[in-house]
């Protein structure tokens, strides 16, 4: 690290010639002439490129308007100005391709209106941000604004006159630049988002280093690279690049802001490759943009990302990926897999040369399909800060994923969620992870905002599939508690043949209690598609109360015991920590069989979930909504069982996807589960041994080891008095 820094500064300082000669941030001559030459010769990039010139001869024939900030996001003037980047930044590009000037004409008319609006404003008077903006609520938008503002006043750079550009680069560029780095007035929260490992600050750092390099200002790009102190040691878009990735290319916010995120890293890092190519920035610590953008790929399933943490429904076609791909299949034109990803799920393609070359290659044929794999990915910058397990069927005619979530909280957007699972099933999400509770952009509903109900449920443990402990959260619902600890994946097996395997634990989400789950997708002969076994273990130095939710998707189809159903009137299942959000809708114990079975139906495909209970064991059928005054909650419902006065215990399911159901011709078939009985057999300091009995005699056995990790070490049980022998933590049998 200390030898790439050393390597900047010394190119920074030999740079002033180059900036001079302002070598563009997002194009080069070359390039330019390549996409004109190209020109008739790809359609699809022809028309994405019609789509830019159309906006911006709208934006051209439109009035300029540069109103008094008042909203948030979603409201009349936030998306006036949200409107203005994207016209500036639509009129530079087609000034860069086009050369018509009645195009860079529109982008410096509208930057000295903002030269004349800026300096007159103090804080955005919307106050929902610890760290606001002045023309939007919150500076992060700020930053986006002057990411897409620096690109256009690159774009025309040439055509203003010395007059024009101090005018915009004095009262626009630098105090926008100065305040996002610092802020003003007393409040200087700026400063440390700035130079904090956060998505935030990537997009700090991205438009203060591109406004730098547009205005040649080598000072806001060394501070962009390496923080406010130029050291690289507290903050600066390097020290985010070895600090937000993991090894692995996982993003330490989950999924969804990784999306965010790679937005400003990959338009920033073209900056940095066309301005400063002695850097390579695209190669630095392992190519781990590239390792970003297909990790994010691998985090999807049918298009949409897994809803880790903070997350809303967003995908592969969001518009951050498409720089993502562009950019970076134009670096790494080796990947065809980013093709089909731009084919099937874009359609559209960024007006510079990486997305020329995208449109190009497809229509040469030479997309190659997207592979999903089971694979583990690793958290922390050293990789070892836990992780997520995703386990995808392995047969072509299976569409499924299994996640397993044991990763570092996940800074401010991180969820309570210890060893959550997640399941997806038939093109559908079946056991849910919530996500976030935000109508994004949407004014009425809380100013676009994250909703009140994000803090009371979304984050808390019982929104997600995994053990809550006394009616309470992961950490007490602490942030500062959790940042400091994470899970840990403590062994996988994706190779099994008949089976894959997870497995994940956690020491310190609730004192004094070891929890412990594996997650087993085992392929058999006699059920008509794969089974999930899940072994939620916890242990713990004194009693408590133990509740196993499950949050699914569908209809209720069928309970095996007796239920009360609420009539008249509802009442919640508690009062704090998500409990009061929950309403109980209906209850039972099943005094009559040692397993509860429970049927729900999602479109054509069934789906049963059998555990090992006892009569003592509660069951409740909860649904989404209890106080929620502003119908902010979706209507949701869950499957919980409930153990009490329990100190040690686990909860072992079979989770049978089965059934056909066709709605046209109306036939079905395989609806009732095949599970006759799950139990365990063996729960020792050494060994758990779970088994699951089918119809026709079959069974599937479970054993794991609770001292070793290790692949190669063998074990060996008699259970029944068979003998069962097997390498590593876990050994799956079926008979």
């Amino acid at each position: 690290m200390r030898k790439f820094v050393s390597c900047i500064f010394m190119v920074l300082g030999g740079c002033l010639l180059s900036f001079a000669q302002h070598p563009s941030l997002l194009f080069t001559q070359e390039e330019v002439s390549e996409i004109r030459a190209g020109k008739g010769m790809v359609p699809e990039f022809d028309k994405s490129l019609s789509e830019v010139l159309s906006a911006a001869d709208a934006a051209v024939n439109s009035s300029i308007s540069v109103p008094v900030p008042i909203d948030g996001g979603g409201g009349a003037v936030h998306e006036q100005h949200k409107s203005n980047y994207y016209a500036m930044f639509h009129c530079g590009v087609a000034y860069q391709l086009t050369g018509d000037k009645k195009y860079a004409t529109y982008v410096a008319n509208m930057l000295q209106a903002y030269a004349k609006l800026y300096p007159t404003l103090g804080f955005h008077p919307l106050q929902l941000s610890p760290v606001p903006g002045r023309l939007f609520w919150q500076t992060l938008n700020e930053s986006v604004w002057l990411v897409h503002t620096a690109v256009a006043y690159d774009c025309i750079y040439n055509t203003l006159s010395s007059k024009q550009r101090a005018t915009i680069e004095e009262n626009l560029f630098v105090p926008m630049a100065d305040f996002i780095m610092d802020g003003m007035g007393d409040n200087h929260a700026n400063k440390k988002t700035f130079n904090k490992m956060h998505n935030h600050a990537t997009w700090a750092t991205a438009a203060v280093g591109m406004i730098g390099f547009a205005m040649n200002r080598e000072d806001y790009v060394k501070k962009a690279l390496y923080g406010s102190d130029e050291t690289g040691k507290r903050g600066g878009f390097i020290r985010q690049m070895d600090y937000l990735f993991s090894p692995d290319g996982y993003f330490t916010e989950g999924a969804y802001y990784q999306r965010y995120a790679i937005w400003p890293f990959v338009i920033f890092a073209q900056c940095i490759d066309n301005k400063l190519p002695e850097l390579k920035i695209f190669d630095y610590r392992d190519n781990i943009l590239s390792k970003a953008l297909s990790t994010l790929i691998q985090l999807s399933y049918e298009g949409e990302f897994f809803h880790i943490n903070d997350a809303l429904l967003k995908g592969l076609s969001a518009q951050e990926l498409v720089y993502a791909v562009d950019i970076l299949y134009n670096m790494n034109p080796s990947d065809k897999s980013l093709l089909s990803v731009a084919d099937k799920y874009q359609h559209t393609y960024l007006p510079i040369i990486g997305g020329f070359k995208v449109a190009r290659d497809i229509a040469r044929g030479e997309a190659a399909p997207i592979v999903y794999r089971s694979s583990l990915f690793r958290d922390g910058r050293k990789g070892d800060e836990g992780g997520i397990g995703v386990i995808r069927s392995t047969a072509s005619s299976l569409n499924s994923a299994l996640t397993l979530k044991a990763t570092s909280h996940g800074l401010s957007h991180g969820h309570f969620d210890k060893l959550t699972m997640a399941y997806y099933d038939n093109g559908n999400e079946i056991l849910t992870d919530y996500g976030a509770s935000r109508f994004l952009n949407i004014e009425a509903k809380y100013k676009g905002h994250y909703t009140r109900e994000n803090q009371s449920f979304a984050k808390q443990t019982i929104a997600h599939n995994t053990l809550v402990v006394d009616e309470t959260s992961n950490f007490g619902g602490d942030i500062k508690v959790s940042s400091r600890y994470h899970s840990d994946i403590i062994y996988h097996d994706f190779n099994g043949g008949h089976f894959q395997v997870v497995v994940a634990k956690d020491a310190n989400a609730y004192p004094g209690v070891e929890m412990k789950r594996t997650l087993a997708y085992v392929t058999t002969p006699f059920l008509q598609f794969p089974l999930i076994l899940d072994v939620l273990q916890a242990n713990a130095d004194r009693e408590h109360q133990y509740d196993y939710p499950l949050w699914y998707n569908g209809h209720f189809v069928s309970l095996n015991f007796p239920y009360t159903k609420a009539g008249n009137e509802l009442r919640t299942l508690g009062t704090k920590n998500g409990y009061q959000h929950l309403w109980l809708e209906a209850w039972g114990q099943n005094e009559s069989k040692n397993t509860s079975c429970f049927t729900f139906v999602n479109k054509n495909r069934f789906y049963t979930v059998s555990t090992a209970t006892t009569p003592q064991t509660e069951i409740k059928m909860l649904r989404l909504g209890a106080n929620d005054p502003d119908f902010n909650l979706r209507n949701e419902t869950a499957f919980l069982i409930r153990e009490k006065a329990r100190k040690n215990h686990i909860f072992a399911t079979s989770i049978e996807t089965h059934g056909d159901y066709d709605v046209v011709m109306e036939t079905s078939n395989n609806l009732v589960s095949s599970c006759e009985e799950v139990k365990v057999l063996m729960d020792t300091a050494s060994y758990t041994v779970v088994k699951a009995i089918y119809k026709g005699g079959h069974f599937v056995l479970l054993c794991l080891s609770n001292t070793d990790n290790s692949k190669e070490k063998k074990h060996n049980l008699t259970i029944d008095g068979l003998d069962y022998t097997w390498n590593g933590r876990c050994g799956v049998f079926i008979r």
